[in-house]
């Protein structure tokens, strides 16, 4: 079973988040990674989830660390209860919050968690898909103009 880091892992691409390859989030889903090709609609949902999903993820680290202090958070896996009942009861909550509100921000993007963590996985794995993920996000980022 792979720990993926649902949104830190994307949100690297931009400058604005650190970097695709690193990222040991401690707020994460988990399951099996599906071998599929990642189609180019997969690939927009992805980035747009991502992109919705990063900022959230930085708030609830925020107030865990805040709450926590200089102690180390615990490997969150939003699937997994036990990874849950490892934190501090006081944060539990943003903890959980965090986990719905990601879960629905990826199934509003049109993907299954388990899609989702999958192409994660294949971004780790694919130089080339870290590219085009890269790029999306970049596309996504950029100002639209209008005339």
């Amino acid at each position: 079973m792979c720990t993926v880091a649902t949104l830190s892992a994307t949100s690297v691409a931009l400058g604005l988040i650190p970097s695709l390859p690193n990222f040991s989030t401690p707020l994460t889903f988990s399951t099996q990674a599906l071998a599929q090709t990642v189609t180019d609609a997969e690939l927009k949902s992805y980035a747009r989830a991502v992109l919705t999903i990063e900022p959230l993820r930085q708030a609830a680290y925020s107030e865990i660390k805040k709450i926590v202090g200089s102690g180390d958070i615990p490997t969150v896996t939003c699937n997994k209860k036990d990874s849950l009942n490892n934190l501090p009861k006081s944060t539990r909550s943003i903890a959980i919050k965090y986990c719905n509100r990601s879960k629905k921000i990826v199934e509003e993007s049109g993907l299954t968690i388990a899609r989702f963590n999958a192409i994660t996985v294949k971004v780790q794995e694919d130089p080339e898909l870290e590219k085009r993920v890269q790029a999306e996000l970049i596309r996504l980022q950029k100002p639209t103009t209008t005339l």
